[in-house]
């Protein structure tokens, strides 16, 4: 999961995995059947791990406005001091989908279903409570949403400083003030 966050899934050969990891290949492809499987295993660990927190944060009944802090909170984190790569494997496999063998693909695709599914969740629990416009379509609003955090994710991928990347974060959240 390292090896595929923070260099690339593209960039990291099956040879460099196995030698991170003490195994050999046949010992891999036993484990995991193929390559693919192993992107798949390391995306459903990857959820477990970075994706369901943040699930459960927008899933707790509370005012759109302190969950909207919270996500800012989990998203801007500092990766470094968590021990964490920057930027987000998840997005970097879904900006390469096409690229993706079936198993991985098929996890890229459900876990952005999820993904959605649970923004619209959370915003339309925000409407019923007169918290956001109802106006705002929420399919629209959960895909903006979306968005806005990928695009965070490639900020603190390339570099970009912690408090430009907040100041862009919040201006973009701000459609929801």
């Amino acid at each position: 999961m390292q090896a595929y966050w923070q260099d690339g899934q593209a960039a990291v050969s099956l040879n460099s995995v196995c030698q991170r990891a003490g195994v050999s290949k046949p010992s891999l492809y036993k484990e995991f059947g193929s390559e693919d499987g192993l992107k798949q295993a390391v995306l459903i660990d990857y959820h477990r791990m970075t994706m369901a927190p943040l699930f459960e944060l927008l899933a707790v009944d509370q005012p759109f406005e302190t969950a909207l802090e919270a996500l800012t909170t989990y998203i801007l984190r500092d990766h470094q001091n968590h021990g964490m790569p920057n930027g987000c494997l998840f997005v970097d496999l879904c900006q390469c989908r096409a690229h993706l063998g079936e198993l991985t693909g098929g996890q890229v695709d459900e876990l952005r279903e999820l993904t959605i599914e649970t923004y619209a969740k959370w915003i339309d629990r925000a409407k019923v409570n007169g918290q956001i416009n109802p106006a705002i379509p929420t399919q629209t609003a959960a895909l903006y949403i979306d968005a806005q955090i990928a695009c965070v994710m490639n900020m603190q991928r390339h570099g970009v400083a912690a408090n430009e990347a907040s100041a862009v974060f919040r201006l973009a959240l701000s459609v929801f003030d």
